[in-house]
């Protein structure tokens, strides 16, 4: 009959069970006592519980819990590596006690996030990693392209800075070459300055030179203007109208009464120009 003893214990298993993440099963027998101690600190080190637990009561607690095929595994004496937040990190350090500590210590399967694992599949499970390296491997995959990132802006910042230096020594060197331009330009002016005399003075040579061209072409001028005058005369009296016919309307008359003092002012013009031309 069972004893309230055995019912805590069972009870207590059930709860253990129930609340692991990863539990693995190990013969012991043939370990000593100073062996069990190491074992049991290391486990307790990287924050696992080991135990040893009978196998009838473990049976019992595997059917409560409700976990399939486990209750099998347990067959005589018993250890159990109890993980509750990294599922790898039990069958990791079992795997390595294992090889340590063989062949007095060997694995016998265990649980993994509710799955059976069996005994020939211990070693793949011990492979996996660890939380701590998961958690490692994703903080550089996600820092890998914060670094690259860091490393471009420092390659470019680098960069401006060469450009940045270049343009100040360019810009320390144009002083240099401003007054070698500025040379020709000063000897230039003084050569416009130095020309434009010389300019002045011969024009003002020319200019003597010219009073007497335009006096002697003013003279030809007026002496060609009174026979220009006598031509046009000349002109005017050939082109007068002949005299029209006789038959003519009476209409037409007063038109001759005009043109008569007309053709006075033309013959006193014509008589005023030739006496012009014997006066001279």
């Amino acid at each position: 009959m069972p004893t309230q003893v055995k019912i805590d214990e069972v009870a207590r298993l059930k709860e253990t069970l129930e609340k692991a993440v990863a539990v693995v099963l190990a013969d012991y027998r043939g370990l000593t006592a100073n062996e069990m101690v190491e074992l049991r600190e290391k486990f307790t080190t990287l924050g696992l519980e080991y135990r040893v637990v009978k196998d009838t009561l473990a049976r019992i607690a595997a059917d409560e819990a409700g976990i399939e095929g486990l209750a099998e595994l347990f067959a005589g004496p018993v250890s159990l590596a109890i993980g509750y937040e990294d599922p790898a990190a039990p069958f990791k350090v079992s795997e390595e006690c294992r090889k340590t500590y063989a062949p007095n210590y060997e694995l016998k399967g265990g649980v993994f996030e509710g799955v059976l694992v069996l005994e020939e599949e211990v070693k793949r499970y011990a492979l996996l990693p660890t939380r701590e390296e998961l958690l490692a491997k994703m903080a550089m995959l996600l820092s890998s392209p914060m670094r690259a990132l860091a490393v471009m802006l420092k390659a470019k910042i680098r960069e401006l800075a060469t450009v940045l230096g270049e343009v100040a020594k360019k810009r320390e060197q144009e002083p240099d070459a401003a007054p070698l331009a500025s040379a020709p330009e000063e000897e230039s002016s003084e050569e416009a300055d130095e020309q434009a005399p010389e300019a002045e003075a011969s024009d003002a040579g020319d200019a003597p030179e010219a009073a007497p061209e335009a006096e002697a072409a003013g003279d030809a001028e007026d002496e060609a203007e009174p026979e220009a005058s006598a031509e046009e005369a000349e002109v005017t009296e050939e082109e007068e109208p002949a005299e029209e016919p006789e038959g003519t309307s009476t209409d037409d008359a007063p038109e001759d009464s005009e043109s008569e003092p007309e053709e006075e002012i033309k013959q006193e013009d014509q008589e005023s120009q030739e006496q012009q031309e014997e006066e001279e």
